[in-house]
């Protein structure tokens, strides 16, 4: 996400505003806090409300919060919110994902120095990933991030994490991971001839179930024998990773410290084929709360509304330049792959065959050790209604709730594509229902103001 000049003129006077020569509004003029190890952060807070109890820190792994929508639609609800970016903003490559809570800990540090007496973690995206390995390991210790099966280990650094109060899962996805073993391209036989597929697991050939021109079909051996394969690929490059950093540790490799992973037809946004069959992955497995366009709130079973991409193909044989958007090849070191984008599984999409605390980054096991109350939001026009289910039955906290929002995008706002539509209230009845559960747990919190539609 880009920053416009507007951001950086308010960046300006936030810094006037945190030497206090101006009175604070920070919700229409967020002040810039400047953080350890390049993280950094924008505290917004209410117009008419500088002192908030409750505050909100929201943080992805690698992606820019500075103008989230949660920023500006929570703190006008009544809350603080600290929008953070870690020390590997927009830098994927040189991930170390367990070094990520020491970049929130700083952030939670701030907000009870300005007063903020209750604090939630807001993980949207692959932000559910880091906001829950904080706060595992602030409730359980360093120890389990530690356990001698995780592909990548902490250190003793993140003991003594303050603790958060709540937990806001807000279309969060199991991890970057499991995105990662669910977009491989299980095709690929020969890594040095990535233009070389294998015609029986092709997942853009018509022939298996592709359709160019909108919904795919597959049938449900092929996805049986895709979804083994991409798991049996992952682990080939985990099992090569592993033996790098063998090599690397006894002065054996050409690099004593890191070195490349280039995945081809590896990227998140490759062959993840419930984008093209929005039958898999499709649904919850039994009625759930569907918060509609509305306002009112039905219990059913939940399908998502999304239309098929069909991009996906065209991009997946290109080495593109190793963004998400754009190229189907995946552009890592060592480091970050290990730590951030692999995990061990023999199925893709069977949730039962995929070792979630294989890895640190994972939504699923964190939330077997969390305690703390857990909202779990999925938009019903994206990809994780299915996983955000699962991580409702997999949440060890006694206090749990699910909701799925109808006709939301993964960017929360109202989904243009979506079939049923239109969707007009995406944006103001997630974040109404959100600020009305926060304020039933933590009622010290000041009332809100009405909020706008949108």
């Amino acid at each position: 996400m880009r920053t416009g000049t507007w951001l950086w003129n308010g960046l300006t006077v936030g810094v006037v505003l945190a030497f206090g020569v101006l009175p604070a509004m920070a919700q229409s003029n967020p002040v810039f806090v400047p953080l350890p190890q390049g993280a950094k952060a924008l505290l917004y807070r209410p117009d008419n409300n500088p002192s908030p109890q409750v505050g909100v820190l929201t943080v992805h792994r690698t992606g820019n919060k500075f103008t989230a929508l949660e920023c500006t639609e929570l703190s006008k609800r009544g809350f603080a919110v600290l929008c953070l970016n870690t020390r590997f903003e927009n830098n994927e490559a040189l991930v170390e994902f367990e070094k990520i809570p020491l970049d929130v800990k700083a952030g939670m540090e701030y907000l009870k120095k300005q007063g903020v007496a209750k604090i939630l973690l807001w993980g949207h995206s692959g932000g559910g990933a880091t906001t829950t390995l904080y706060q595992a390991v602030a409730e359980a210790g360093p120890s389990f991030c530690q356990a001698p099966n995780k592909l990548t280990q902490c250190d003793s650094s993140l003991a003594g994490l303050p603790r958060a109060d709540g937990m806001l899962l807000i279309d969060a996805h199991p991890s970057n991971a499991s995105n990662a073993l669910r977009a491989i391209n299980p095709a690929v036989f020969n890594e040095e001839r990535p233009d070389l597929v294998d015609p029986a697991l092709d997942p853009f050939s018509p022939a298996n179930g592709y359709n160019p021109a909108g919904q795919s079909h597959y049938s449900p051996e092929f996805v049986k024998r895709y979804s083994e394969a991409q798991a049996k690929r992952l682990n080939r490059w985990i099992d090569r990773a592993l033996l790098m950093r063998k090599l690397m540790k006894e002065g054996k490799w050409n690099y004593p410290d890191n070195d490349a992973i280039i995945i081809p037809r590896g990227n998140d946004r490759s062959t993840n084929i419930f984008a093209m069959d929005t039958s898999i992955l499709c649904c919850t497995t039994r009625p759930q709360k569907l918060l509609k366009n509305d306002g009112t709130i039905v219990t059913q079973v939940i399908k998502t509304v999304r239309p098929p991409d069909t991009s996906r193909a065209k991009m997946n044989g290109t080495f593109g330049d190793g963004s998400f958007n754009l190229g189907g090849t995946r552009v890592l070191t060592l480091t970050s792959f290990l730590s951030a984008n692999a995990i061990r599984a023999t199925d893709s999409l069977d949730y039962s065959k995929i070792d979630w605390c294989s890895t640190n980054i994972s939504v699923p096991c964190a939330l077997k050790t969390i305690t703390v109350p857990v909202l779990i939001a999925a938009m019903q026009g994206h990809y994780f209604i299915s996983d955000s289910e699962y991580f409702l039955d997999t949440a060890k906290s006694a206090d749990k709730e699910f909701i799925t929002i109808e006709g939301a995008s993964h960017g929360l706002t109202p989904c243009r594509d979506c079939e049923g539509g239109p969707y007009n209230n995406s944006v103001k009845n997630l974040f109404d229902y959100v600020a009305k559960w926060i304020n039933a747990r933590f009622p010290a919190n000041s009332r809100p103001t009405e909020s706008s539609g949108r």
